[in-house]
């Protein structure tokens, strides 16, 4: 997808992230297709970008903590979703080939093995009334590798003929978001749909730099998402605040 007034800048066909002019997808996304192809999402759809020292870079950091403003993160974050599940969820539904929408529920689980219910689940719960497959590390045979860890994951809950809707916070490579939805449809899913709350940005970096100028120099509307708009995603990432 070409973004206007860059010629260079090109995103990701799959997680919307910058990509090297000639190519259709970054290459995080490439490695996985290669490691996972048919066993990968039906389709990601982040909601915002999360770009490194912004508010919702900070919020997905914060929600999940016990520092001050967590409460106030969660809030803002389960707006966030639930805002875009009720406009925009039938765009994700129809692009994943899911007429009646989703038939259950799952959130990516922490990849550095946190105890108990992941924080997410939470704010998912709020939003949507589904059943929930739950996904949990595998044993310690299964260890995850660098991109899509095929067995890393097992699934418990209701999996098998479901089309299911798999919630991740943040997407940097988007190896623990396709490691998961390959864990369910190894799990006999149907169709798995990918919203991610905020996609990783590092102004750091070059491509990402110049994904952030077009941007903020033409953010699209606020009422579209990646797929309705077609060409990037409504300006949700922030400068830190004063």
């Amino acid at each position: 997808m070409d973004l206007p007034g860059y010629r260079t800048c090109r995103t990701c066909r799959t997680c919307r992230g910058p990509a090297a002019a000639g190519f259709a997808r970054c290459y995080q996304c490439d490695v996985a297709a290669s490691q996972a192809g048919g066993a990968l999402a039906d389709v990601v759809v982040p909601i915002g970008y999360a770009v490194k020292g912004g508010q919702l870079a900070d919020d997905l950091r914060r929600y999940k903590s016990e520092r001050a403003g967590a409460a106030a993160a969660t809030v803002r974050l389960r707006s966030m979703l639930s805002g875009f599940l009720r406009d925009h969820g039938d765009c994700v539904w129809r692009s994943a080939g899911m007429p009646d929408g989703p038939t259950a529920v799952a959130v990516v689980p922490s990849g550095q093995g946190r105890a108990g219910a992941h924080p997410l689940l939470d704010v998912v719960r709020s939003c949507v009334d589904l059943p929930v497959a739950r996904l949990t590390a595998g044993p310690a045979t299964a260890a995850r590798c660098r991109g899509v860890s095929v067995g890393w994951l097992r699934v418990s809950g209701p999996a098998a003929g479901a089309d299911v809707l798999l919630v991740d916070d943040t997407w940097v490579s988007g190896g623990s978001a396709q490691s998961a939805a390959a864990a369910l449809k190894l799990a006999r899913a149907v169709r798995v749909a990918v919203v991610v709350l905020g996609r990783h940005l590092d102004p750091a970096d070059p491509r990402s730099a110049a994904l952030l100028g077009v941007l903020r120099s033409a953010p699209p509307p606020a009422s579209t998402c990646v797929l309705c708009a077609g060409t990037g995603l409504s300006f949700r990432a922030r400068s830190r605040r004063g």
